[in-house]
């Protein structure tokens, strides 16, 4: 049982920054909420106005898991395929809390 908390899951790093990002993404749009904005992306925002926040924040975290979980299904045939999957999605959900940050910064000045 020891040597399984002590060792290291297949891209453990990556998948931190993964889900990193992803908790960004949810800050980023909780403060542009509070501050008038909208959600853009359709399934989230029916999920806002269905659910509240906090099932929009279920809806993001459970794709974020999703995607976790497919790259590690991936990684059992190649791991750099998997890396892939989630240098990619950091990137992608990374350049949406990047302009989320820019719409923050333009609305507050």
């Amino acid at each position: 049982m020891a040597s399984f908390l002590n060792r290291k899951l297949p891209l453990q790093d990556e998948t931190t920054v993964f889900i990193f990002v992803n908790v960004l993404d949810i800050f980023m749009t909780y403060s542009l909420l509070r501050f008038g904005a909208i959600e853009a992306n359709p399934i989230a925002n029916c999920f806002l106005h269905r659910f509240g926040f906090n099932g929009m924040i279920f809806f993001k975290l459970a794709i974020t898991a999703s995607v976790c979980v497919i790259a590690q299904m991936i990684a059992i045939q190649s791991i750099a395929k998997a890396r892939g999957v989630l240098r990619s999605g950091t990137m992608l959900v990374g350049a949406v809390v990047a302009y989320s940050a820019y719409l923050f910064t333009a609305e507050i000045l």
